[in-house]
């Protein structure tokens, strides 16, 4: 099952508007190097839309993507393409996109001190202020 683009919105200039409607298509509209492993969930998934936190998780996390991304630190374009959309998530009004962001991307950082720090140096000022407050409920990570 493909993701079908006619359903979404778009902005004037032609870019997806950031909603949590949208965001599946948003993932694969700015990082297009991900596409095999989004069809990958959306096979699994047999689902026309596939549950947001599960693609993004699937894909970003439990695939080992962002561990591999960060941890080697030789796709400097990559990286600055994934904290770019971190931080749009982080800036975007739609409070679920948001919540989407801290809660099944951001705590993912939060399970190794390699990745947490590393990470760290490549977010912006928005995500790194809701990467901040898990704190409140997540211990650092033990090395």
């Amino acid at each position: 099952m493909a993701i079908a683009y006619n359903q979404f919105k778009y902005s004037r200039n032609g870019v997806l508007d950031m909603t949590y409607d949208n965001i599946n298509a948003v993932l694969l509209e700015r990082l297009p190097e991900l596409a095999v492993a989004i069809q990958k969930e959306y096979d699994y998934w047999k689902e026309e839309k596939v549950p947001s936190y599960c693609l993004y998780e699937g894909v970003l996390n439990s695939s080992g993507f962002m561990d591999n991304l960060l941890l080697e630190e030789t796709n400097m374009e990559l990286i600055k393409k994934v904290f770019d959309l971190y931080e749009d998530m982080a800036t975007c009004d739609d409070v679920e996109v948001r919540n989407l962001l801290q809660v099944g991307l951001l705590e993912y950082l939060w399970s190794s001190v390699a990745l947490l720090t590393t990470a760290h140096k490549y977010m912006h000022p928005q995500t790194r202020s809701l990467c901040d407050k898990i704190q409140a409920y997540l211990r650092y990570p033990q090395k």
